[in-house]
């Protein structure tokens, strides 16, 4: 199989698109030869020797049309690519239709967003499959989706010991209403207020426009509980630096209300943390703790029950903890493993 692969960034210190490296990697595994083809490329070290670049850039809307119209000429012509896998964005899909029908290549999209529009109904129309990582990630109604499961670096993602300390709550993410941070900070009042040492990172920014203003709302709602001391706000952190941010971590809180598979509840797994999610998708993750699977979950949007679930987490024994960090991590390892997962991929394409 020659893979061309399009995504938006190829950047290992991208702090959302990070992995995406690593995905190159393993599909390289699999692969006579892959092409990556990104708006914007940064870090690239470590890709082996069968897999090149192709850099488009984002200036101007005429312009990217016709370098990705010739750069797809190019792999699908000259250099004879077979198939092409588009990364998260239906309108690749739609871009490379035409040019890969034309040379026979066999045409697939990766898919894992609750949003649902006519490029992407279109797009699931046109390509041959859309792989998702559950059934809530892609929710068009097609024949074509395949679920997959996510893809977690177990490597990078590692178990650390306990922390030290006071404990440390942790929430990555955008800064939006969607992933409801205020719920937390709220979550983290009520706690404080009952006598609790516990403070909070909140690791991420938005990235829409209207992304700011929710932003300053949360600093407004942090300011006037009087949690300026005990919520630190890092911003966007590099890829290669978020594992640190787990480690730093007692628990991980998942507020997010887009009801699809987080990818960071379960590399919070794979780092054996626990997390209070209260994201419908979950529960079945957690059906390795029996009879304390409820005790991650918490009512949407209340930050009452946010709090009960912290506390008694926290009233365990650290080795507790732990012990149900460590079940979480087995179940990333057989169910959403990085590598297992870009070896679906390419059975997949290739049947």
């Amino acid at each position: 199989m020659k893979l061309l692969f399009l995504t938006q960034v190829l950047d290992a210190q991208d702090a959302v698109l990070g992995f995406v490296p690593r995905w190159i990697q393993g599909l390289a595994r699999h692969c006579e030869r892959v092409r990556v083809v990104a708006l914007e490329v940064g870090d690239v070290r470590g890709l082996p020797p069968n897999v090149d670049v192709r850099e488009i850039g984002r200036r101007g809307v005429v312009l990217r049309y016709v370098r990705y119209r010739r750069v797809l000429a190019e792999a699908f012509g000259r250099d004879g690519f077979d198939t092409v896998l588009s990364h998260m964005v239906p309108r690749y899909a739609l871009v490379a239709d035409g040019p890969a029908r034309r040379a026979g290549a066999r045409a697939f999209l990766w898919y894992t967003h609750k949003g649902v529009d006519a490029r992407l109904i279109k797009a699931c129309a046109r390509v041959e499959k859309v792989f998702t990582a559950s059934a809530e990630s892609m929710r068009v109604d097609t024949p074509r989706k395949v679920v997959t499961g996510h893809g977690i670096d177990l490597e990078h993602f590692r178990p650390a010991p306990p922390p030290s300390g006071p404990p440390r709550l942790l929430s990555v993410g955008r800064v939006t209403p969607a992933k409801d941070p205020l719920t937390i900070v709220e979550a983290l009042a009520r706690l404080r207020a009952e006598g609790r040492d516990v403070a909070l990172d909140l690791v991420g920014a938005g990235l829409a426009g209207g992304d700011a203003a929710y932003g300053e709302r949360v600093s407004r709602r942090i300011d006037e509980l009087g949690l300026a001391a005990h919520v630190a706000r890092p911003g966007e952190v590099p890829y290669p630096r978020v594992p640190d941010s787990y480690a730093r971590a007692t628990l991980v809180v998942n507020a997010s209300h887009t009801g699809s598979l987080d990818k960071v509840v379960l590399e919070a797994f794979a780092c054996a943390r626990p997390v209070v999610s209260c994201n419908e998708s979950i529960p079945p993750l957690l059906a390795p703790l029996g009879a304390r699977a409820p005790w991650l979950h918490f009512d949407k949007g209340d930050a009452a029950s946010l709090a009960r679930a912290i506390g008694r987490l926290l009233d365990l024994p650290a080795a507790e903890r732990d012990a149900l960090g460590r079940t979480l991590r087995s179940e990333v390892a057989a169910h959403h493993e990085v590598d297992a997962l870009m070896a679906r991929l390419c059975r997949e394409m290739a049947t």
